[in-house]
């Protein structure tokens, strides 16, 4: 790495594709005894697991808490209770199902749904060149079974974003990918895979719904809970965690009219840049976000 969000130039975006796809050829078989688990292992989520799709953003581990009874908190060494109660206040209040089950968060592209041994933390730090000259990846302990968008989701946010890599090249890095795994690789198909990983940035680890920061968990936005701060545990917070999933929702149906600019600059920055979309309250809400440094992985600092 050239640095923690960056790969040396000397690291071309389609050698670093070709990684991935090897990655992502692995076997996943032995994943589904595995899922059957996490599906019986809590009554309330049962119902939801059994009817979503494998592409829900319910398989995106370790974000959905399916697998440990906790959501991933990150900020300030939160521990398994308090992990565990607000992963327990987003079942109770209902918006963990209606995130999970949100069909505008789900990728439409076939490559996109294809589920795959995702790495879990394919990073510049994570990624070696041996003595051969080839590049291996490390680090395993992320390691899942889901759909291929999520691996991309996760990387936009950490290096592959449009704040730290050109269009360009994430063009080629999506094109060489989608040839490697033997999919569709002409301009529409990764256009359409493009726009996919965007709207994962939704609903990715750590994407804009992610439970990692300490100021706002924002789909317990509009109550109270174990690491609420006054900008978010108030009842009186606008919008609440189960209207920010509405706005989006409705943000991502004008967002497939808007591709072009949405996979040249990113979706959250496309929707900050453009106030929401119309809507003041998502815009509202945005501006919340930034001025608690939550956008900060979007490439949106706050404001001076």
């Amino acid at each position: 790495m050239k640095d923690f969000f960056h790969f040396q130039e000397d690291c071309t975006a389609a050698e670093i594709a070709t990684l991935l796809a090897r990655f992502h050829s692995s076997p996943t078989a032995w994943f589904t005894p595995l899922r059957d688990e996490y599906v019986e292992r809590n009554a309330d989520l049962a119902p939801i697991l059994r009817a979503a799709p494998q592409n829900s953003p319910c398989w995106h581990l370790p974000w959905s808490g399916v697998d440990t009874g906790n959501v991933v908190m990150g900020m300030g060494n939160v521990s398994d209770e308090i992990a565990g109660q607000v992963h327990q206040l987003q079942i109770d209040s209902g918006v963990w199902a209606k995130v999970m089950t949100c069909e505008a968060f789900y990728p439409a592209s076939e490559a996109a749904k294809r589920l795959v041994v995702i790495h879990g933390d394919f990073k510049p730090v994570n990624v070696l060149r041996a003595a051969d000259g080839k590049l291996i990846a490390i680090d395993y302990d992320l390691c899942q079974v889901g759909p291929a968008v999520h691996e991309f989701g996760y990387m936009l946010m950490m290096w592959y974003g449009a704040s730290k890599t050109t269009h360009a090249y994430r063009s080629l890095f999506v094109s060489t990918y989608l040839s490697a795994s033997g999919c569709e690789s002409g301009p529409e198909a990764v256009r359409d895979f493009m726009l996919d990983c965007e709207i994962n940035t939704l609903v990715t680890f750590p994407g804009l719904l992610a439970n990692i920061y300490d100021k706002e968990v924002p789909l317990l936005r509009g109550q109270p809970h174990p690491t609420a701060k006054a900008t978010a545990g108030s009842a009186d917070d606008s919008p609440t965690g189960l209207e920010i999933v509405d706005l989006l929702a409705a943000a991502v149906a004008q967002v497939r009219a808007l591709v072009e600019c949405c996979v040249n600059d990113g979706l959250v920055p496309t929707l900050f840049a453009r106030e929401g979309l119309g809507s003041p309250v998502l815009f509202g809400w945005l501006q919340t976000m930034q001025a608690n440094n939550m956008l900060r992985l979007f490439g949106i600092a706050p404001a001076e």
